[in-house]
């Protein structure tokens, strides 16, 4: 086995060995792996490396992030590192390729000074965290250290026919889909109630050219109190909730994620933006919906959501 440096070049056998590997549960996209995996800024090359035999077959990959974006007002994971994926051919398992790419990946970063390292939820992540169908995975992960946070899930729901749903708004709030001049009080609001990983995902869509069609946004007069976003086929970038598009014959449509201003909440703007975002979606012509990485289960199933794929939160800490 030869251990060689990622690089562009290998997409296609990366593309390939992952769907050999994963492609009935997480089908991967070209589109995809250059996006999250090549475009991010924050992959961090001295801790990702490729596997391969001695005939230049692929055997396994591992990609390793850390926050590089300095030039953002933000800072995502407060000096901690992801693994955001690790991925080994299954008859090639059990001679040590998985523990080596993991133990490089590791490594670098601590020499980079990280001192947590978390599986997935990184910036332009696939998974925030390990997939529950991968049922070796989390046993094989608290071996080599790492601990349990806790579990989350993506959601799915049948955008159902039948009659609109025409959300109900107190207080003279109301919502409209966004536009180009709508920027500018989009970041606004973003970097008011959400300064963290959603303003950077705000941030990053109207710099990769979004137009505003991905957002519902809630306002009480001028200002921005609220948004739902919603993702389709259309959309300039993949987002997270449509990224398993291929397992579905049928449009799919993304809900989320969604917020209000903390000033606002109680007073049912949360699930009101829910149904403006399904509304929308299916006037698209959307026939399924995804909620992604989300602990609020009881929540989404007031508008028929329930739990589709799970993924157990894990850490690892660097000494």
């Amino acid at each position: 086995m030869n251990v060689i440096p990622l690089e562009a070049k290998w997409i296609v056998p990366m593309c390939e060995l992952w769907n050999r590997e994963l492609g009935g549960l997480f089908p991967m996209r070209e589109a995809l792996l250059r996006q999250n995996s090549f475009q991010d800024a924050n992959v961090y090359y001295p801790g990702s490396w490729l596997a391969q035999d001695d005939d230049g077959t692929l055997l396994g990959f591992v990609i390793a992030k850390k926050w590089q974006e300095q030039e953002r007002e933000m800072q995502l994971g407060e000096g901690a590192g992801w693994i955001q994926a690790l991925v080994v051919r299954s008859d090639r398992r059990g001679e040590g390729i998985g523990s080596r790419l993991l133990t490089l990946a590791e490594e670098a970063l601590r020499d980079a000074g990280v001192e947590i390292v978390y599986m997935g939820r990184d910036p332009w992540h696939y998974f925030p965290g390990v997939p529950k169908t991968l049922s070796s995975a989390r046993p094989w992960f608290e071996r080599r250290g790492y601990e349990f946070l806790y579990e989350v899930y993506d959601l799915l729901a049948s955008a159902e026919e039948g009659p609109p749903v025409a959300p109900s708004f107190s207080e003279g709030a109301y919502i409209k889909g966004l536009e180009l001049q709508d920027q500018a009080e989009m970041l606004r609001f973003f970097r008011r109630c959400f300064p963290g990983r959603w303003y950077y995902e705000a941030l990053c869509y109207w710099e990769r050219g979004g137009t505003g069609r991905e957002f519902v946004g809630l306002f009480a007069e001028r200002e921005m109190i609220g948004f739902c976003r919603v993702n389709d086929e259309q959309s300039a970038l993949i987002a997270q909730n449509t990224y398993w598009a291929p397992l579905f014959q049928e449009p799919l449509g993304g809900i989320g994620p969604l917020g209000v201003d903390s000033r606002y909440r109680g007073k049912g703007y949360g699930l009101a933006l829910v149904e403006a975002g399904v509304s929308e979606l299916r006037a698209r012509g959307m026939k399924h919906l995804v909620i992604d990485w989300t602990e609020l289960v009881d929540f989404y199933a007031k508008l028929g959501f329930q739990p589709w794929k799970g993924y157990d939160l894990m850490k690892k800490t660097l000494r």
